[in-house]
């Protein structure tokens, strides 16, 4: 099969069209496009806009560039995020911070052979992540400053490269031993096998891994947009005054504490394990104190398998962070552990209340295969972004191996959603995440019969028939408000 010359051509135009829409949002920023020389962090802009156009942008370029090229080319290179940890652990970067120095210092500071650092930071550089200025001299430039100790990011690569890269290498046994193959039992999994220890057992008793997996969460909200996604992402100034916002298993809150310096009208609950709640309620006092004094917060304590989360509350919110006990429906949960999280969820809902999950959507590589609700990639792209989107299917890989459970698809949640006695409203995009958005299923029906029960204090005004036909729908009501 040849590859239709006008593919191509459009595959061109996307590229043109999504740097257009970067340099638009930097021309309405009054700011230019910093050089790939840059070692300001602040420099680049992040915002939804442009994360769309750089989805697109990374779609479009890996696709042109694997229609054209020889397919071996393509195969074989690959980041190497073993070059990445050297660098890191060398601190390449803080080395670097006050100006270019030759291989030979960083080597001697690092106590690692000038000729290999030299070789791996040479590799780095052939993907634009540190700067040769000169032969053997080396300096920061706009990738290599993430991986200073400041940046989370630095966190992230770190915990990437390390326990959770070691951990993919036996994924393959992981998969082929018949015993192990189809369990979802986390003792099964790839990194089990591979550490000898659970993810858990390593945070906890490894001190170094376990001091830097926090700052590695922080990094992941940070590439995703941050806690300020969920403020730009929801209609929240069409929500009624007073609406309240449970932050369920929101460690210390920092989405709710965004939300209500955004949105003065909403308050917020914030909810997870004791211990957590009370660092959370230190942090608001001390990032958001105003909140606190005039009461918009609450800080209660919460175990899903033991009971539901605050009655009553307008929002029920969970994102996706695999760094906290209390994931709800989460990759880092099976589907029957998250059945029992929404269904206690479900418990404390009032009419009108709504579930947002905040987490990826994975879509299938096929057009027929996607679902409606899903925003689809321009033609001739791949329907799910390919390249564009590859984090998420990365990060389906990383639940495999790490917990042996998934990233899901849209179908997933609704069908969980489903069990739980919730049904989909609505999915809001973002370039990099989804909010899906739940109410509880027959919530009219269940109100209307609600509404015309409580108008009759007693059946005596009905005739038998009717009687017995009310007292059984009340009971269907009570079955189904106790799910």
């Amino acid at each position: 099969m040849a590859v239709d010359n006008a593919h191509l051509r459009e595959l061109v135009a996307l590229v043109s069209q999504s740097v257009e829409s970067v340099l638009a949002q930097y021309a309405a920023a009054a700011r230019p496009v910093p050089s790939l020389d840059s070692t300001d962090p602040s420099a680049p802009l992040d915002n939804r806009a442009i994360r769309e156009a750089t989805r697109v942008l990374e779609s479009a370029c890996a696709q042109l560039c694997a229609s054209v090229a020889p397919p071996n080319h393509i195969l074989v290179n690959m980041v190497n995020p073993a070059c990445l940890r050297v660098a890191l652990t060398a601190r390449v970067a803080e080395q670097l911070r006050d100006g270019p120095k030759p291989i030979s210092e960083l080597a001697k500071t690092s106590g690692i052979s000038a000729d290999k650092l030299g070789r791996i930071l040479r590799n780095l550089a052939t993907k634009h992540c540190f700067r040769e200025v000169s032969k053997d001299v080396w300096a920061n430039n706009r990738l290599s400053v993430c991986l200073l100790p400041e940046d989370t990011t630095s966190g992230l690569i770190g915990h990437m490269t390390d326990e959770m890269y070691f951990g993919m290498t036996s994924l393959t046994d992981a998969l082929t031993d018949a015993e192990w193959t189809d369990s979802t039992d986390k003792e099964h999994a790839a990194f089990t096998r591979a550490h000898k220890h659970n993810v858990f057992e390593i945070m906890t008793n490894d001190a170094k891994r376990g001091e830097r997996f926090p700052q590695a969460m922080l990094g992941w909200t940070k590439l995703h947009g941050g806690a300020e996604v969920v403020v730009q992402l929801y209609p929240w100034d069409s929500v009624p005054a007073n609406a309240t916002f449970c932050d369920v298993g929101g460690s210390v809150g920092h989405v709710a504490m965004a939300l209500t310096k955004a949105k003065p009208h909403i308050k917020a609950v914030v909810q997870d394990l004791p211990t957590v709640v009370e660092q959370a309620k230190d942090v608001w006092q001390k990032e958001f104190p105003e909140a606190v004094q005039k009461q918009r917060v609450q800080f209660v304590p919460i175990d899903f398998f033991a009971g539901s989360p605050v009655e009553g509350c307008d929002f029920y919110y969970s994102r996706s962070n695999t760094c906290q006990y209390l994931t709800s429906h989460r990759h880092d949960w099976p589907d029957a552990d998250c059945e029992t999280i929404l269904k206690n969820t479900r418990k404390a809902m009032k009419p009108g209340s709504k579930v947002l999950i905040h987490e990826f959507i994975l879509m299938h590589a096929a057009p027929e295969a996607v679902s409606e609700s899903s925003e689809k990639a321009p033609f001739p792209l791949l329907p799910n972004f390919g390249v564009g989107a590859q984090r998420k299917y990365n990060q389906d890989l990383n639940m495999m191996s790490a917990f042996n459970s998934r990233e899901r698809t849209l179908d997933d949640f609704v069908a969980i959603g489903a069990k739980a006695g919730l049904k989909l409203v609505k999915t809001w995009e973002a370039a990099d995440t989804t909010i899906v958005e739940l109410e509880a299923a027959h919530r009219r029906r269940i109100a209307q019969h609600t509404c015309l029960l409580a108008k009759r204090k007693r059946f005596g005004d009905l005739g038998d028939g009717r009687k017995k036909q009310h007292e059984l729908t009340a009971r269907r009501i009570r079955r189904h408000l106790e799910l």
